[in-house]
């Protein structure tokens, strides 16, 4: 988040600080945030429509940096470490959430708050980094045997598990952020082996009554 410069990078960066320090961007005022970037207010309106607008700016600052990196990450650890792309995968934005706590602090709070449009822009970001996911998933193999709605479905519920904890892993020392890797690895081999597993049965439901039908077919030759 360091490709905008001047006047609007401080904006943001002093709204996220604020606005983190508040867990949301509402009643945020504008000399209130002139001051904390150190500029005058005016100067806001150079860049921004509204509070909303630079709410919006920065998620999407989030997205464009944090969805390619998630790809890019999720095709090098397969590459080199196959076995591991769970663990290797959650570190990674992890570590983009310590890189960028205000960001991350403020977009969960925010996913659930009171301003639609900030709430819709954090919700649409989880959604895309889940239908990428689970892309990426897919076109690497790594769930062999599950359908496309399946790798949808878990992938989504991987990407909210992360983002929400994410608050919970900020807040730990480095022994507790250890753990949450840990766990959200955990949960998602959970994930994994219970869909495998429901997808087996469902398969071998589906077979059975054929097989039933083969079995009990009456016998139709002439007495």
């Amino acid at each position: 988040m360091d490709d905008v410069a001047g006047g609007k990078r401080k904006l943001i960066d002093a709204a996220l600080r604020l606005a983190a320090a508040r867990r949301s961007f509402a009643g945020l005022g504008l000399r209130e945030l002139a001051r904390e970037a150190g500029l005058n207010p005016n100067t806001f309106y150079r860049h921004f429509r509204d509070m909303e607008d630079l709410a919006l700016t920065a998620v999407a600052e989030v997205s464009n940096e944090l969805r390619p990196m998630l790809r890019a990450a999720r095709w090098a650890i397969a590459r080199d470490y196959p076995g591991e792309v769970a663990t290797r995968a959650c570190e990674a934005f992890f570590a983009y959430a310590e890189a960028h706590p205000d960001a991350f602090f403020v977009g969960v709070c925010g996913s659930t708050g009171p301003q639609p449009a900030l709430r819709d822009a954090v919700r649409q970001l989880l959604a895309d980094i889940a239908a990428e996911m689970a892309e990426d998933i897919e076109r690497l193999e790594l769930c062999p045997g599950l359908p496309r709605p399946v790798i949808d479905d878990l992938s989504g519920y991987v990407v909210s598990y992360l983002f929400h904890l994410s608050t919970d892993y900020l807040e730990d020392d480095a022994r507790g952020r250890r753990q949450r890797i840990e766990q959200s690895r955990q949960l998602i081999c959970w994930l994994l082996r219970g869909a495998a597993e429901q997808q087996r049965a469902q398969e071998l439901a589906h077979a059975q009554p054929a097989a039933t039908r083969k079995r009990k077919a009456p016998d139709r030759r002439p007495h």
